[in-house]
């Protein structure tokens, strides 16, 4: 298959571009001690290419976004809100996804406790909003909530780092007919091999402008990456398609009667029921950045459309077989060239049943019409 980013196609004259635009567009004010973004853009969290809370896999999210830090005796506490809104049209009706977080941070730890809190079918209200309140003890209708506790160490060199995120956990006195227990952990650890500035060229856009939490990693130099996630059998999972963790986009395309929809999760975008083991190198100079991974997943027979009701399956930590094997190598480059012009190259090879490829080349120069 061929693929272009051009707004052609092959059975039409007609463009095909989509109406729901832009992709990127928000206000921002950022200051010593706080940030607020409100818009859409590309939001992540983690030292880590993938969180189970969220990750920058998808296009963007419409959000208002919060950060805010204060000093402590030996380092700072910090504080994260934010609210994502999805497509009601998709859906059927309002679907929100409300987050917070309190961590502490100094030079050599970071320590976060947080709760997501996906509220659908209906509209948040105070008890949805309020910044402070424990959302799993406010026992509201229409709301799925997880709580996630991450860390990061540093050792010399080395960076530990993990994140584990409760969906449900069913206690022994409850009834078999129960939510069943989920959650996705993952741990891994990024080793400097040496140093250097960070790159400070050009990028796609998105990423250029992506709001990443802080991190005790340092961009720069030479990096060893090695992380394995696991996403038990019914994580992000509902009775009702609403309900479940994911996130929807529609594309109002002027190609016929074209109104695709396009469904990804907010964190983990392999979903549940699977495990991945991730080698990655990394290297980062000022007018260099490139990106090697090597990926190994497993995923099971459960899917996120797979039918969530009782009886519950009580072998719930998964992968449920048959199992399906995937290598996925993936390549992700930018070399400046001068200040408004860089060259960029990317790309992924499958190997599952079939071998799939994709390969992307191509330049970016920055210009001004005035």
């Amino acid at each position: 298959d061929w693929f272009s980013n051009l707004p052609l196609s092959t059975t039409s004259f007609l463009p095909a571009v989509d109406m729901n635009f832009p992709r990127l567009g928000y206000f921002e004010r950022r200051d010593a001690n706080s940030l607020i973004s409100l818009g859409r853009r590309k939001l992540s969290l983690g030292s880590s290419p993938y969180s189970f809370v969220l990750s920058n896999t998808l296009p963007y999210f419409d959000h208002l976004w919060i950060e805010l830090n204060g000093k402590a005796k030996s380092g700072e506490y910090l504080y994260n809100f934010f609210v994502i809104s999805s497509d009601r049209t998709v859906g059927g009706g309002p679907k929100t996804l409300l987050g917070h977080r309190f961590g502490y941070m100094n030079d050599n730890l970071k320590l976060t406790f947080g709760e997501e809190n996906l509220v659908y079918g209906v509209y948040p209200d105070l008890q949805d909003l309020g910044p402070f309140l424990i959302y799993h003890h406010t026992y509201q209708s229409n709301s799925n909530v997880t709580a996630t506790l991450a860390a990061e160490i540093k050792l010399s060199d080395v960076i530990a780092y993990g994140e584990f995120t409760l969906d449900d956990f069913r206690l022994s006195t409850e009834s078999p007919n129960s939510n069943p227990t989920a959650f996705g952990w993952f741990a891994g650890f990024s080793w400097k091999i040496s140093d250097g500035l960070p790159y400070s060229g050009l990028r796609f856009t998105e990423s250029e402008n992506e709001i990443r939490d802080r991190t005790l990693l340092n961009s720069g130099g030479l990096r060893l990456r090695i992380e394995h996630y696991h996403a038990t059998t019914y994580l992000y999972n509902r009775g009702t398609s609403i309900g479940k963790f994911t996130y929807q986009y529609r594309f109002n395309v002027l190609h016929l009667d074209s109104w695709p929809v396009i469904t990804g999760f907010f964190g983990f975008p392999y979903g549940p029921d699977s495990t991945l083991s991730l080698v990655g190198i990394e290297y980062e100079s000022q007018n260099t950045l490139v990106k090697v991974a090597l990926e190994l997943l497993r995923e099971g027979s459960f899917t996120i459309d797979s039918p969530y009701s009782p009886p519950f399956d009580q072998d719930w930590y998964g992968p449920k077989k048959p199992i399906n094997r995937s290598l996925i190598l993936s390549l992700a480059s930018f070399f400046t060239c001068c200040p408004d012009t860089a060259l960029f190259a990317d790309g992924k090879v499958i190997f599952a049943d079939n071998i799939d490829f994709w390969i992307n080349v191509g330049f970016i120069k920055r210009f001004s019409l005035f």
